[in-house]
């Protein structure tokens, strides 16, 4: 053992340098490691998700019960000749409106004039002879008294009159019936309405027993719908007729332009077993032709009128196992699912009657997108029936 006072020995700072040089070198990879080694991104937040938003409305709610109907006339007939004759004149357009009491046509007057006047002139000469008689019948009543006639010759000239005062009221009865066959003749319009297609010729030769008749005259105005509704609404519909008639309104099949607003007045008097459905009737003025007999359209009764309810966008409403709920965003604009009771729902726009309130911010579109605790950018846009066009996000701070 070396002695401190040993001029070999090594000092002691010299048996520690390795140490320090093996500890440098550590701390040297290590900083070049931390430098080279690559640098990861910090997570980024996860984005809003944009939805449309906004509050509930007030509005009112008619109650209707839809159906399909028929569009029927009141009054539809084919104008037929009701004796023979031949077509002389045709008085109107195919398809024209026409009055009531307008001439449509004309049939030969000429064989049933002579006719006519055939019967006048018999009817003349039986009334002459009926004169005479009644003259003699006063002669003999005269000479009776004077006993130059008898009482059987008084009573025979009194016969004589009877019967020719019968025959002269035959004579008349013939008459009216020629003036009456010859007034049909003449073919005129039975009420206001639309003509068809014509169904006869000039000069053709018509008879009261042909299927078909000259034209065929439909009342256009007012018009008739006729539908069926269900069982189930009969006693909301009866309670409601016995005051004021309920309103109809019909729209086509394809579209939701109204045509047509008219009111009820017919409900059958029996429910149809094999469909469980009633028939019901609605009249509607139709002067500007909106109606056409035979024609397929939609109806709506009005059984009542929620005034003044809460309401949110159909489209809004979630439906799950869980029932009716809406999303609804906080302050922070984080989402919420929440359960709402739901009423009526009418041309896009449903009824709420509890769950939310009228400061409450609700999605309206985009709720697919949402889980609850979702942070949402809010497009604050009206309650209405239709989604907004061009959305522009504003974020909730």
């Amino acid at each position: 053992m070396n002695s401190p006072a040993d001029p070999l020995a090594s000092p002691p700072w010299r048996t520690r340098r390795p140490l320090f040089a093996w500890t440098g070198g550590v701390a040297l990879v290590v900083a070049l490691s931390w430098w080279i080694w690559p640098k990861h991104a910090a997570v980024a937040q996860a984005a809003a998700v944009p939805v449309d938003a906004g509050y509930l409305v007030r509005m009112d709610f008619p109650i209707r019960v839809p159906s399909v109907g028929t569009v029927q006339a009141l009054n539809t007939v084919d104008v037929k000749v009701r004796v023979d004759g031949q077509v002389q004149r045709i008085a109107f357009n195919e398809g024209q409106d026409v009055s009531a009491g307008q001439l449509l046509a004309q049939l030969d007057q000429g064989p049933l004039t002579a006719q006519l006047h055939q019967a006048e002139a018999a009817q003349r000469k039986d009334e002459a002879s009926l004169s005479n008689a009644r003259l003699d019948l006063a002669r003999y009543s005269k000479l009776v008294g004077l006993g130059a006639a008898t009482t059987q010759g008084v009573d025979t000239a009194r016969a004589q009159v009877e019967s020719l005062a019968a025959t002269v009221a035959a004579d008349a009865a013939l008459v009216q019936s020629d003036r009456l066959q010859l007034g049909f003749t003449t073919l005129r319009a039975p009420f206001a309405g639309r003509v068809g297609v014509r169904e006869a010729d000039i000069g053709q030769v018509v008879h009261p027993t042909d299927t078909t008749g000259i034209v065929t005259v439909t009342q256009m105005d007012p018009i008739t719908v006729v539908f069926s509704v269900p069982q189930d609404v009969l006693p909301d519909v009866l309670a409601r007729q016995a005051g004021d008639a309920l309103p109809v309104n019909v729209t086509p099949r394809t579209g939701d332009a109204v045509l047509a607003q008219g009111s009820l007045v017919f409900i059958d008097s029996r429910v149809d077993p094999a469909t469980g459905q009633i028939q019901l009737k609605a009249s509607f003025t139709n002067r500007d032709r909106k109606l056409w007999p035979g024609e397929l359209v939609n109806t709506r009764i009005l059984l009542h009128t929620d005034y003044q309810r809460l309401a949110v966008p159909e489209r809004a409403i979630v439906n799950s196992q869980s029932g009716t709920q809406l999303y609804v965003l906080d302050k922070d604009g984080h989402a919420q699912l929440r359960p709402v009771k739901t009423g009526h729902s009418v041309d896009g726009m449903t009824e709420i009657d509890a769950g939310v309130g009228t400061g409450d911010l609700i999605v309206f579109d985009g709720q697919s997108r949402l889980d609850p605790g979702t942070h949402a950018a809010a497009n604050i846009v009206a309650a209405t029936a239709q989604p907004a066009a061009v959305p522009s996000v504003t974020p909730i701070q």
